[in-house]
């Protein structure tokens, strides 16, 4: 018998082989970390196939092949119904070669587990292989879910969208500073210039009462300004105190009238609690309410304004409101009133920064804020603020026994202790008629011509040369622990205010000054000290 034996070098082959399988598995993974599912849609069956591994709009979970084969019916019925149209559409123009390439991006019903929810899918396709009139015999393409990247890209939308509208109020707020600012001032410049002029006491009282109310404004102004730079940087500062409600709403209500035309406009203070002591931020309510007051005051020609409160019927919270009857507010607008640099009469003074201030105090003291109302008939805004009562007052600490000085008002003597000299003389116009006053112009002088002249009160600058007006206040109070010393600062905020009356001073008044608060302040603390004939 005779063997024939082949031998046949297979190297190449096995070789081959197993690039072909290392790049295989290559692209397998490739695919795999990008989350593709490939596919091939065979347009004689009407059927498609795609890799059961990545799953995306073809499949459930629960099924196991390795291929997958779906009815394009069911393909189609899976895009959301918005969306199928215009995916249909596409393939079609594919197929009937208006186009080389679909690539469609869409949402789809898509099962987990037990729950059905949309996600968004990005397909490509192109046709694969054709019939020899060149008709399209099968499509290859693949899927790959975009949800993440869709969020991201509507978040990224939403917030170029809302700086593109942050940009354009702002633009329009700094239009609107200018004129506010200039406004005021032009009044204060232009009275103040012919102030000397003026014939007759009258006149000048005219004069000095539209440059006081124009002050006011400007200080209103800046306030906002300063306030919404806190309010975008964090540190809007909150320091809960105990105090009398009612004794600050009544202040509130004397300081408001004196606003008004008595005349043609009623304002009160209606609805309270007989007694109400409360633990919150006095500064910040306060802040709140006389905004709404002077909103309502600006709007209301004539008729009446009222303010108050009441407890809620749980007990949990107290409900405020200030109640005009003045132009009230377009319904379309309601909804916007609290919005930044909103400004619903562009020739009515003010920033349009007042509401979205206090509705942003309001939501930090845990309340909230809203506004009735309707046009021609007035309206009303309302806040709540959790109620927490203050602590008993019963129990007083002793106190040593104290016998006040008798002495006559032409004898009281005043130290001034502040280093600029024009601040000074503002202080020596407004004092000089009824005190003695002695100035120094340093925290070290402050203290020693308080041992060398003993006055009866002190005004005490804050910022100061070799001595601030904290560390001369201590010095102060090694010799003297009755002597009233109020202090002077330009940094008149909630903490300022907490820290001023924890170091040693009885009182404070914040710059720029206003004479009569100024008299008012030193005649309390006067009073409080000694017995004036």
């Amino acid at each position: 018998d005779i063997l024939d034996v082949f031998c046949v070098d297979t190297t190449k082959i096995r070789k081959m082989s197993a690039l072909l399988e290392s790049v295989n598995h290559k692209l397998v993974m490739a695919l795999d970390v990008a989350n593709v599912v490939p596919w091939k849609w065979d347009l004689e069956k009407k059927v498609i196939l795609c890799d059961v591994n990545r799953p995306v709009e073809l499949k459930d979970k629960e099924m196991s092949e390795e291929i997958l084969s779906v009815p394009e019916s069911e393909y189609f019925a899976k895009i959301h119904k918005q969306d199928r149209d215009r995916v249909e559409k596409a393939y079609r123009n594919l197929v009937e070669g208006r186009i080389h390439k679909v690539k469609e991006e869409f949402r789809i019903l898509h099962k987990q587990q037990q729950h059905t929810g949309l996600e968004w899918v990005e397909a490509q396709a192109t046709v694969d292989s054709r019939y020899p009139n060149g008709r399209p015999k099968t499509l290859v393409g693949s899927s790959v879910l975009i949800t993440e990247r869709k969020k991201m890209e509507n978040e990224l939308r939403e917030a170029k969208e809302k700086a593109e509208e942050s940009n354009r109020l702002k633009s329009a707020f700094l239009a609107n500073m200018s004129h506010e600012i200039r406004t005021p001032l032009n009044a204060i410049i232009g009275f103040s210039n012919i102030l000397s002029t003026a014939e007759g006491e009258d006149e000048k009282k005219e004069y000095i009462n539209i440059i006081e109310n124009n002050n006011t404004l400007l200080l209103q102004l800046i306030g906002d300004i300063l306030d919404l730079s806190k309010i975008e940087a964090g540190t809007l500062e909150f320091v809960p105190s105990d105090f009398n409600l009612n004794e600050v709403l009544r202040e509130i209500e004397q300081t408001s009238l004196l606003k008004i035309n008595r005349d043609k406009v009623e304002l009160s203070f209606t609805d309270s609690l007989p007694h109400c002591r409360i633990h919150t931020d006095k500064n910040r309510l306060m802040q709140v309410i006389l905004n709404l007051l002077n909103n309502a005051i600006k709007f209301t020609s004539e008729g009446n304004i009222h303010f108050g409160y009441h407890l809620s019927t749980d007990s949990k919270f107290l409900y405020f409101h200030v109640t005009d009857t003045g132009c009230g507010i377009p319904q379309e607008k309601k909804d916007t009133i609290f919005g930044r640099f909103v400004k619903l009469n562009d020739f009515a003074q003010g920033t349009g920064l007042g509401l979205s201030i206090c509705e942003t105090i309001i939501h930090k003291l845990g309340g909230e804020i809203g506004v009735e109302s309707e046009m021609g008939k007035g309206s009303r805004f309302w806040f709540t603020l959790p109620y927490k009562s203050a602590k008993p007052t019963d129990i007083l600490p002793p106190s040593l026994p104290f016998e006040p000085e008798t002495i006559t008002k032409d004898k009281l003597k005043i130290l001034i202790a502040e280093d600029n000299n024009s601040n000074y003389k503002l202080f020596e116009s407004i004092l000089k008629k009824e005190y003695q006053l002695i100035h120094a112009r340093n925290g070290q002088e402050a203290v020693e011509l308080f041992q060398e002249h003993l006055p009866h009160l002190i005004l005490m600058d804050i910022n100061m040369p070799v001595l601030n007006g904290f560390e001369a206040t201590r010095e102060i109070r090694k010799y003297s622990i009755t002597v009233p010393i109020l202090a002077v600062t330009a940094y008149a905020y909630a903490e300022d205010e907490q820290q001023i009356l924890q170091s040693g001073f009885n009182d404070y008044a914040s710059k720029p000054i206003d004479a009569k608060t100024l008299k008012k302040k030193i005649l309390s603390l006067l009073e409080m000290h000694l017995i004036l004939l």
